[in-house]
């Protein structure tokens, strides 16, 4: 999934300049039937506009895409409501419209815009009109579990709007709230049902099964489909990227434009013709041929391992050290790393073989290849790194891999946050501290669990780093111990010296306890809000991992947009004894036939047969025993390191792979 990398503007200029152009409409044509000055069929339609117009200001509003500043888009979109639908507030249009987007296609009644799908044909314009009285019996039936502010704002706007068309009609209004709002509110609520709703969605399927296949996008005469759909003719582009202001989905398409077609998104012109990509393609001459396939993705050569020396072991702080390396000027191309990427290690202890995969915690400019490593209790290799490796040592190590990775462009402006727990800042620190330092723009968030001060590693680089950024990384520690001395309220022993140390801003802040789903929930929904955030970057144990992604998952971040890294992966995966499948392995240009057991993974059979398989964290977690299925099928309970195009093309992990055909020939060199 492309990741368009639009940054949002801290206010959405041309959303604001549509409300002001919407309320300067309604203010004009307001006047003209108060005053008798034009006819209905002048002012209906401008107040129809304004509804349409303002309905975008509440859209953009909706997925915070109205700017950076949460505020901004609660206010515009709690002034936009009353031009739409002044009986229904903010955060109930809110819920209903991201509902629609989490269930896209599917029935009714999960998915409310599909009201405005099925059906006879005839009775279409007739749901299009009643739009907004499905919304109303969708959230009735929902709204007990709904919050109570929520509620409460709802029943307060709803007992208004009745009371206020009570009242003017009453004081004899009733004729210019029906022809000022009634009857073009009804024209502009169809419109927008038909060009929202209908012309993007109908006739395809659902979003859990294909969301590059849920919605359409419209092309041909964007000189003027582009401004009267006010960019909704490009609706594919805001279901994979909601954040993305309006006026911006034109750019997104063109500069993503071939990843798209590449997964044949679906296609129509001005005028209702159904494209292939490949017609689309042949249409703009993007292509000389129909029959024009695109590039399948090249798999990354295979890597051995090359014996490095240890130049230094350092404490790092309670139970940490770090580990640098010689690497020969033979091998620099070898070792060349992207910030984010990891090392597998392989070593004799105690006479026996282990081997482990460890994030490299420098950076690419640096020239300097360190890595990090924690004791972890009962852990072999950890303990002999941190109590018996010395300088002048020599282990052997894989060269760099990993897609946990963000490769800095020094012309990107962006915000990303991290999420780091114990170890797992040893990734984190590359990557933020070689962005930050090449993207003069872009800003960052670390929020960082620890048990306590001692035994948080980097502490004092990370705060020398906040410092030196001038408060483009702000941190956040939580630390688990109770007792931890960060925690206390610092209390100054005299006053300040100079006025610039009382104004003096700190960039770190210590919260008790971990990060549970309710902070992280709360984070969203003001200084983290998805909209503000362009990348996520997690990196901990499972369980806090899969929390982070399911809650970030509820709020509509996009998966592109998510990137994670494990500690350890899945538990092993027991097999049976009975005789299994057949399975031909390659592996360093040598071809080997070995017979499987029932349920045993490819790379216990390689390994047990003596194959010289690359691995290292056997969980699915790092990506090392990365191999091609060339005949054959075979299924994977986790497949954490892989991407989604990786699996179309064919990869596994080995390590977690167990055939499903009698045969399976797999190839570790491809």
């Amino acid at each position: 999934m492309p990741n368009p990398r639009i940054p949002l503007p801290v206010v959405s200029v041309p959303t604001v300049l549509l409300f002001t152009g919407g309320l300067m409409v309604w203010i004009g044509a307001t006047w003209l039937v108060v005053n008798e000055a034009a006819p209905l069929w002048v002012t209906i339609p401008l107040h129809a506009l304004v509804t349409f117009t303002m309905f975008t200001v509440l859209h953009e509003s909706t997925h915070h895409a109205a700017g950076q500043l949460t505020w901004v888009n609660e206010l515009l979109g709690r002034l936009a409501m009353p031009f739409v639908a002044g009986y229904g507030s903010f955060p109930l249009v809110r819920y209903i419209h991201l509902e629609h987007h989490r269930n896209t296609n599917e029935d009714a009644h999960t998915d409310p815009d599909a009201w405005t799908a099925h059906g006879p044909w005839w009775q279409l314009p007739l749901r299009w009109l009643t739009i907004d009285f499905w919304y109303a019996r969708f959230y009735v039936a929902r709204q007990r579990t709904r919050p109570r502010a929520e509620r409460i704002e709802t029943a307060a706007v709803v007992v208004l709007s009745l009371a206020a068309f009570a009242w003017l009609t009453a004081t004899g209004h009733g004729w210019e709230l029906l022809v000022a709002y009634l009857i073009p509110q009804r024209v502009g609520l169809a419109v927008l049902a038909w060009w929202f709703d209908w012309l993007p969605h109908h006739d395809l399927g659902e979003q859990r099964q294909n969301r590059f296949g849920a919605t359409r996008v419209r092309v041909g005469l964007e000189w003027l489909m582009t401004p009267i759909m006010l960019c909704q003719n490009y609706h594919l582009v805001h279901h994979l990227h909601p954040a993305i202001p309006f006026y911006r989905y034109l750019r997104a398409w063109k500069d993503n434009r071939d990843a798209y077609l590449d997964r044949d998104v679906p296609i129509a012109t001005a005028w209702g013709r159904e494209l292939t990509s490949s017609e689309y393609r042949e249409w703009r001459q993007l292509t000389g041929s129909f029959d024009e396939e695109p590039p399948a993705p090249q798999p990354r050569p295979p890597s051995r391992f090359h014996s490095l020396r240890v130049s230094e072991v350092r404490p790092l702080c309670e139970g940490a050290v770090t580990v640098t390396f010689e690497v020969p000027e033979r091998l620099r191309e070898t070792f060349r790393f992207i910030p984010g990427q990891h090392l597998v290690l392989r070593a004799e202890v105690d006479g026996e073989e282990v081997r482990r995969a460890y994030s490299i915690c420098s950076t690419p400019d640096s020239g300097v290849l360190r890595i990090a490593i924690k004791h972890q209790l009962g852990g072999v290799f950890s303990t002999f790194a941190t109590t018996e490796l010395a300088a002048g040592d020599v282990l052997e190590v894989l060269p760099p891999d990993g897609a946990f990775t963000l490769a800095p462009a020094r012309g990107r402006s962006a915000r990303y946050v991290a999420l780091a727990a114990g170890s797992g800042i040893t990734p984190i620190l590359s990557i933020l501290t070689s962005t930050l330092r090449d993207e003069p723009h872009s800003k960052a968030t670390l929020l960082y669990i620890n048990t306590s001060g001692a035994s948080t590693m980097f502490a004092t680089e990370l705060t020398a780093l906040a410092a030196r950024l001038g408060g483009r990384l702000h941190i956040v520690h939580y630390r688990t111990d109770e007792r931890d001395p960060d925690l206390r309220t610092q209390r100054l022993e005299k006053p300040f010296d100079i006025v610039g140390e009382a104004l003096a801003i700190s960039h770190e802040r210590y919260q008790r306890g971990r990060l549970d789903s309710t902070r992280l929930r709360a984070l969203l929904q003001a200084r983290l809000h998805p909209a503000k955030v362009d990348d996520w970057f997690l990196c901990g144990p499972r369980d806090l991992v899969d929390m982070a992604r399911r809650t970030l998952a509820d709020r509509d971040v996009p998966e592109e947009n998510v990137h994670f890294e494990l500690f350890q992966g899945a538990l092993p995966v027991r097999p049976s004894r009975r005789p299994g499948p057949a399975l031909m392995v390659t592996a360093g240009g040598k071809t080997v036939e070995i017979p499987a057991t029932v349920g045993e993974t490819v790379l216990s059979a390689a390994l047990r047969h003596g194959v010289d398989a690359p691995y290292a964290c056997v969980g699915g977690a790092c990506g090392t025993c990365r191999a091609t299925v060339v005949r054959g099928s075979a299924r994977m309970d986790v497949r954490y390191a892989l991407g989604d195009d990786e699996v179309a093309a064919g990869r596994i992990l080995t390590c977690r792979a167990v055939a499903t055909s009698a045969e399976l020939s797999v190839d570790y060199d491809r």
